[in-house]
């Protein structure tokens, strides 16, 4: 639901998507992580911690692999150096081939902001923007609980 800045409050529980301030969770064995920003009695806060950015991409009919080769060598290697960012997911939903997501998560809002506001997004949307069959929207998260699962490999058969 948006705020009246554009932010949208999420309660977000993403198994093994992400580390923690304390190191990251992922391995196998080590118990379930979970994060709370924040409990200001029965209502949450318009503050958080963490930030997440969400970005809807569309892509011309058959420039869906030429998208995502744009994106891991020419956009992925200099995003990941940006201050503050923690991840980067590009995600494609099942059965929509022309349809892509990144997911990005960081430290806070003010650092997702100043890497927008640089002109380092624009950037990035003009690398690939031969390939877009629409400009991409841009939707903001403060990441209110965030959820690390436990990795568990299954029980191996014994042989008798």
């Amino acid at each position: 639901m948006p705020a009246s800045d554009g932010i949208v409050n999420a309660v977000t529980i993403i198994p093994t998507l992400f580390g923690t301030s304390e190191g990251d969770h992922e391995a196998v064995g080590v118990p379930l992580a979970l994060i709370h920003n924040r409990y200001p009695g029965d209502r949450m806060q318009e503050t958080s911690s963490r930030f997440a950015r969400l970005v809807s991409i569309r892509v011309r009919a058959g420039k869906e692999t030429d998208f995502a080769k744009t994106f891991e060598g020419k956009i992925l290697p200099s995003a990941l150096k940006e201050a503050g960012l923690r991840r980067v997911y590009l995600l494609r939903p099942l059965g929509s081939p022309t349809e892509f997501v990144t997911f990005s998560f960081w430290d806070s809002e003010k650092e997702a902001e100043e890497y927008v506001d640089s002109g380092r997004y624009r950037s990035y949307v003009s690398k690939i923007s031969e390939l877009l069959e629409e400009e991409p929207t841009v939707q903001r998260f403060v990441v209110d609980i965030h959820a690390v699962g436990q990795s568990v490999k299954p029980a191996s058969k014994k042989r008798r």
